[in-house]
């Protein structure tokens, strides 16, 4: 005799329900990085334009924004600034670098990756410099390595001109990114960022750090220990401090061409 099947109570149907959404929530929001924008792209819609990367970290796929030089010529080759955002998500040099008047002085391609919300670009073993996670998260510059290769691979880049730039959170990635992938990055700018001064052992490249002496969200004894540390290595480490200023000077810095010129001299 077949068994006749139960049927589910409302209370049940309701649980099932539930138990979707939370799935579904949970699924668009650590996937976010692939659909988001920052304000930066979303003020210059027509110069940034939105591309994907895969990796064998987690969460496997990544998404970056691209502007172009201004009159791009594939019979030359041109250097890729990479910006890291905060996690405030501001990308203070993305924003300065599409202003008409820098387009015309420095054609760069910009290269601004979007991290997962829970995700940091770069994590340094010392704990006591470490930014807390309430969960662990694989740290996102593979993910920026996989869309500078895509780049390199679709445009003509200058190799030797390839640069990364940060705020916050995303100055510690640059600092990070030229201590893991000192071979790919050849100069970068870090404002306001926190790195572990017994981790800087493998950059080589031309590094300037820039922070406020007011800064409360990370204060300037990191820079301080950075540069101390540099000094003792012979890093080619160049700290700034910015006197009275406090976190949000990125905008202050990328802002000022000679900064830019300072950069681009660098790798020259």
């Amino acid at each position: 005799m077949a068994k006749t099947k139960k049927k589910s109570s409302i209370f049940d149907q309701l649980i099932n329900i539930v138990c979707v959404v939370i799935v579904l929530f949970f699924a668009v929001n650590e996937f976010s990085h692939l659909y988001r924008s920052l304000a930066t792209i979303k003020a210059t819609p027509d110069l940034y334009e939105r591309h994907y990367t895969f990796s064998t970290t987690f969460p496997f796929v990544g998404s970056y924004f691209l502007m172009e030089p201004k009159n791009y010529d594939p019979k030359y080759s041109y250097p890729l600034v990479v910006v890291l955002h905060g996690v405030s998500t501001h990308a203070y040099a993305a924003e300065a670098l599409a202003n008409p008047k820098f387009r015309n002085i420095y054609p760069f391609f910009v290269m601004v990756p979007i991290a997962p919300k829970r995700a940091f670009w770069a994590s340094p073993k010392d704990k006591a410099y470490r930014m807390k996670q309430n969960i662990p998260y694989p740290d996102n510059l593979p993910h920026v390595i996989a869309g500078v290769n895509d780049i390199k691979n679709a445009y003509v880049i200058d190799e030797r001109k390839i640069m990364i730039t940060g705020h916050s959170a995303g100055g510690s990635g640059v600092i990070g990114a030229l201590e893991k992938y000192p071979d790919i990055f050849k100069a970068g700018i870090a404002s306001s960022g926190a790195w572990s001064p017994k981790e800087i052992s493998h950059i080589k490249s031309p590094l300037f750090i820039y922070h406020g002496t007011n800064d409360t969200a990370v204060p300037v004894q990191y820079a301080k220990n950075i540069k101390q540390a540099a000094k003792a290595l012979k890093k080619p480490i160049v700290v700034q401090y910015l006197k009275g200023q406090g976190h949000g000077i990125g905008g202050y810095v990328y802002s000022n061409s000679k900064v830019w010129d300072r950069l681009l001299k660098a790798v020259e």
